[in-house]
Order: C-alpha cells, then sequence, then structure tokens
C-alpha cells in the first residue's frame, strides 16, 4: 500500500473522530483490541471479552459523542488498518510528548 494511501486513510480516521472523549474511548478500545490479539494465544475467553469491550467503547465514542456511525460498519479494512496506526501513533505521541498525527 503507497504511503499516501496510508496517510489518506489515517486523515479520514482522525476526521471521523474528532471528540476528546471519543478519541479517548478509541485509545483503550485499541488497547484492549490489542490485548486481545495478544491473549489469542493464552485464552480464547479473555479474547472475547477484550473484542466486546473493544466494540462497546468504540461504538459508544461514535453513538454518544462523536455522533456518527463508526468507520467498522462502512469500511471494516479502514476502521481495522487506520485504528490500529492511530493507536500506535498516539502512544508515541503520549511517549516522546511532540505532535506526530497528521490532524
Amino acid at each position: 500500500m503507497p504511503l499516501h494511501r496510508i496517510q489518506q486513510d489515517l486523515i479520514r480516521y482522525q476526521q471521523a473522530h474528532q471528540h476528546p472523549i471519543n478519541q479517548l474511548l478509541h485509545y483503550f478500545a485499541f488497547l484492549a483490541a490489542l490485548l486481545g490479539w495478544i491473549w489469542l494465544f493464552l485464552d480464547w475467553r479473555v479474547t472475547l471479552i477484550l473484542a466486546v469491550l473493544h466494540y462497546a467503547l468504540s461504538w459508544t465514542g461514535h453513538f454518544c459523542f462523536e455522533k456518527n456511525q463508526p468507520g467498522s460498519l462502512k469500511s471494516p479494512w479502514l476502521g481495522f488498518s487506520a485504528g490500529f496506526l492511530w493507536f500506535f501513533i498516539r502512544t508515541l505521541e503520549l511517549l516522546l510528548r511532540r505532535k506526530l498525527l497528521p490532524v
């Protein structure tokens, strides 16, 4: 996938996630998803719980704060790939105390 396409996807993702509480909920949602992938190899039941938590947090952010439809319903790949990319870059921003995201 070309770099400009990744940048466009990340910008589209950020535009759909403007509300600060929605961003916070999504940060913890993707943390739960990451932990779910790790737990997949240890106990699938924990993975299932973390997957439900991921969607509950994400959809709460969209329906209650952002007032828009979750991207995972319209474009599952964009929600997955750009969401995880946003999560990792946001984590790096928090660690470095420096802005890295385009929007």
